[in-house]
């Protein structure tokens, strides 16, 4: 019997027999089912972080290899965050950035699961729970789904870290932060974030599709360290990296 899922994918395949779509990227015709609009070639040649990034943060640090000793930039120094590190897989640009804008705002929720596999290639630290950035009712009535929650659900099934997606809830509308700046996002993401239970003593790690100033992860981590979590780890696909 079929289910909804999988006639969905013999659908999109048969459609995409008469009607090929066109890499966004390059303007070739897509040739990778699983990344598609997004061409294999431009899939592989994806613009990763490099290796010299800060430990806590994952913003590229200027100096080659520093980041094998464990720096930090000049903002964790000054100003150590309550997560205890990101792992970040690319720069918010080029081939990731187009990735997430259709994934995000186009519908395309098929990216979920190639974006996820790219941290196969990632050593993740182990974590009692993983769990995405929560949207409010709000906005999830608006765009339908959750990016962050279906990437969070991708990475569970293959790293085998309990996925919850109740614990951590938004409690308070927030403007796009993508409309603000680094202290406009810190005062309108305050008390945005809850925990419903306590997580005392367990090590949580929070999904997100993209990292700019690390503000709604530092925020998700102060409501979960309030409900007595021992650490917090950042996972995001992509980190906005700002001149």
């Amino acid at each position: 019997m079929l289910t909804q899922l999988s006639f969905g994918r013999i659908a999109e395949g048969v459609l995409g027999i008469f009607f090929p779509s066109v890499c966004p990227v390059c303007a070739k015709p897509s040739d990778q089912p699983a990344t598609s609009p997004i061409c294999g070639v431009c899939w592989e040649n994806m613009t990763r972080l490099p290796a010299n990034k800060c430990s806590v943060c994952a913003k590229p640090l200027e100096v080659e290899g520093i980041s094998k000793c464990g720096a930090k930039c000049g903002d964790c120094y000054a100003e150590k965050p309550l997560y205890s590190t990101v792992l970040a897989y690319a720069r918010y640009c080029d081939v990731m950035k187009e990735a997430i804008h259709l994934f995000k705002f186009s519908g395309v929720r098929r990216l979920a699961s190639p974006i996820a596999e790219l941290f196969k290639s990632i050593d993740i630290p182990e974590a009692d729970l993983i769990m995405p950035v929560p949207l409010t009712k709000k906005r999830l009535t608006q765009r339908g789904y959750n990016q962050s929650l279906l990437l969070a659900k991708a990475i569970s099934d293959f790293t085998n870290i309990p996925l919850s997606y109740d614990i951590l809830l938004k409690v308070k509308e927030t403007p796009h932060q993508s409309n603000l700046r680094g202290t406009q996002r810190i005062q309108s993401l305050k008390n945005a974030f809850q925990a419903a239970t306590s997580v005392k003593g367990k090590t949580i790690a929070v999904v997100d599709d993209v990292m700019t100033t690390g503000a709604t992860l530092n925020e998700c981590a102060r409501a979960l360290i309030k409900a007595d979590a021992e650490s917090v780890i950042g996972i995001v696909a992509a980190r906005t990296v700002m001149d």
